[in-house]
């Protein structure tokens, strides 16, 4: 019974915490939301911090069992990246309050170096540098880039994508997810079958050809430059994500 209440408070101090933040929620709140008195509370735990605390840390426990559980005996290191970022996905979809408090509270900067979370965030990002550490030695993946500094682009890019996208993100998790593994293991620029990228220069038009372009030519181009605005939109929307990134690298390698 006891586990059982407790389980009952976490869920709903999560939801709670997600909407208002832990600082604007009170015990009473999560007292009056699970349905007992306040005073009740504390026979499970000391405090509100203590609940936010428990709540990030199941999470990550979580998290990490479903990294290793993800992992292939003889599987690439691509394979085995691309199935965490679907890991991530995946738990961040079964534990929407969870995420959201773990990526949005200060939470995580207050704890010292041997606290359960710092000890499960730590192993987490284990999993991740393994991973990529091996696709180096593998040969897998390229030596020219820093492999801390993709490792932090691509957890990030994980997390701020389901955050970004949390209201849709149950329908979108595949699409996303695979965007995400697309263009961080395979890249965005077209191939060619020796896998060089492809120069895509367009054939200048003769006087001729221009005159006698079809209606059909020229509303195909139209829709050619709608979706070239729309991929312009994109670019830039993307450029501002990555310097949102630079920034949070930027800030994770301050002492």
């Amino acid at each position: 019974m006891r586990s059982t209440r407790r389980d009952e408070i976490l869920a709903h101090a999560a939801k709670l915490f997600s909407e208002r933040g832990i600082a604007a929620t009170t015990v009473r709140d999560i007292a009056d939301e699970v349905g007992i008195l306040s005073g009740s509370l504390y026979h499970y735990f000391d405090s509100k911090d203590a609940i936010a605390n428990e709540i990030v840390v199941r999470f990550l426990e979580d998290l990490n069992v479903r990294y290793e559980d993800s992992i292939e005996p003889g599987g690439s290191a691509r394979d085995r990246l691309a199935t965490m970022v679907s890991v991530s996905f995946a738990s961040a979809v079964d534990h929407p309050y969870a995420t959201e408090v773990y990526q949005g509270e200060a939470i995580l900067s207050s704890q010292p170096a041997d606290a359960p979370i710092t000890i499960l965030v730590q192993k987490a990002h284990s999993y991740w540098r393994s991973a990529i550490a091996r696709g180096i030695a593998d040969a897998e993946f390229r030596e020219d880039i820093d492999p801390e500094q993709f490792h932090r682009l691509l957890r990030e890019s994980v997390w701020s994508t389901v955050a970004q996208y949390r209201p849709q993100l149950s329908e979108l998790a595949d699409d996303l997810q695979r965007n995400l593994i697309s263009v961080f293991l395979d890249g965005f620029a077209a191939r060619s079958v020796d896998g060089e990228p492809v120069a895509r220069i367009a054939q200048p038009t003769t006087k001729k050809e221009a005159q006698t372009v079809s209606p059909a030519s020229e509303f195909a181009e139209l829709r050619s430059d709608s979706q070239m605005a729309e991929l312009r939109s994109d670019v830039d929307e993307l450029k501002s994500v990555i310097r949102e990134l630079s920034s949070s690298i930027r800030q994770l390698q301050k002492p």
